[in-house]
């Protein structure tokens, strides 16, 4: 697939039904700074299945990011999510606000959970479609041993006291990861900082708040905190929805287009399993979703000849989102290959989640089309 000349990031979502396993796309455009530099798509609060801990609440994300001449550019939305008595959970997914219109933002996808039948639905309104699939087994995750695994950051966790949010006591926790020089391409040390502040009543997060000097500063905010039985109907796929049932569950990535580099898209087709690896679709693992994705360049062997032409690689998306195990599956050569592989391990994602909605590592397929205009 060719990705146009344009500064918004596409969401791409494969349905694939059971019955004859017919194919059909969801596409919906994200508002973009178009360089690469910032992610447009933030995940929202973890909910994870409690039963006995009703509540419904606004999920406040914000994304600030500093250019180089000291600018500031924030991107605001919010989700509406909730979870019921039974422990059922539902996350929503919305594009981010535009200031110039001030409307409501977009939503774009729903996510359903109950833990009793196992039972996970994704339902896009955008299409009035929803997939269904159920959990049978649990798939372990095992991070691969490589002689070229990347460099782990030294990593300190602080107690940061006790405070409240919506009227609930929450415990703080600060959590930095310093990678050294080299690690992730870096001159010097980078340090990123992560706030949480969890509430034992709720097991949930109220509050989280990264600082990452390469993406800016990333707030999840829970407000308008309702302690109640949420309606029934909230759970249920509304009956003009066209509702599939999957067997398998393919890869979903972001990527954005820029002039006479490769457009780089996720591939339906399944990998080869690896030992200790989850594969997106099997036993309820949920595909990882790419948020940070810059476009590789051309080779100065490629540029020169005018190659066009496709690469594949079968990656290894790791439980906290980096990249491992890049293996070519075909490429036309001239140096893509590599040029596809360097910049793919710069990559981050939100990581697949397990059947108990813990992040597992993936093996996913990605590729990259290079054509010169």
């Amino acid at each position: 697939m060719r990705v146009p000349l344009s500064p918004a990031l596409l969401l791409l979502s494969l349905l694939i039904p059971q019955p004859g396993f017919s194919q059909s796309t969801v596409t919906s455009a994200v508002t973009a700074p178009g360089d690469g530099r910032v992610a447009e798509w933030m995940y929202g609060e973890r909910i994870p299945a409690v039963p006995g801990l009703p509540f419904s609440a606004k999920v406040e994300l914000e994304l600030v990011n500093q250019l180089q001449d000291g600018t500031l550019i924030t991107h605001k939305t919010y989700n509406l999510d909730v979870r019921d008595s039974r422990g059922r959970t539902r996350n929503e997914a919305r594009n981010w606000i535009n200031p110039a219109l001030g409307a409501e933002p977009r939503l774009i996808r729903i996510e359903l959970y109950d833990p009793s039948t196992r039972t996970r639905i994704n339902v896009f309104p955008l299409t009035k479609t929803a997939r269904q699939w159920t959990v049978s087994t649990a798939v372990p995750a095992a991070t691969p041993s490589t002689p070229t695994a990347p460099i782990k950051p030294e990593t300190t966790k602080e107690n940061i006291g006790i405070d409240s949010i919506e009227g609930l006591p929450i415990q703080g926790l600060r959590v930095s990861q310093i990678y050294p020089p080299g690690a992730l391409g870096n001159d010097r040390p980078l340090t990123i900082v992560t706030e949480y502040w969890y509430s034992e009543d709720l097991k949930i997060n109220l509050l989280t708040k990264r600082t990452d000097p390469r993406y800016g500063v990333q707030t999840v905010r829970v407000t308008e905190l309702v302690r109640q039985e949420p309606d029934a109907a909230l759970f249920a796929v509304p009956d003009e929805y066209k509702l599939f049932r999957d067997t398998m569950q393919p890869s979903l990535a972001q990527g954005s287009g820029v002039s006479d580099a490769p457009s780089a898209n996720p591939l339906g087709s399944s990998p080869s399993p690896v030992a200790g690896i989850a594969q997106a679709g099997i036993g309820g693992v949920t595909p990882p979703r790419c948020v940070y994705c810059p476009q590789p360049s051309y080779s100065e062997e490629a540029r020169a000849a005018k190659l066009s032409g496709i690469v594949v690689l079968r990656v290894v998306v790791t439980a906290d989102g980096r990249v491992e195990n890049a293996q070519v599956v075909k490429g036309p050569g001239h140096g893509l290959e590599q040029k596809f592989i360097e910049t793919v391990k710069n990559w981050r994602f939100k990581p697949a989640d397990g059947p108990d909605g813990t992040p597992v590592a993936c093996q996913v397929q990605v590729e990259a089309t290079f054509h010169i205009r």
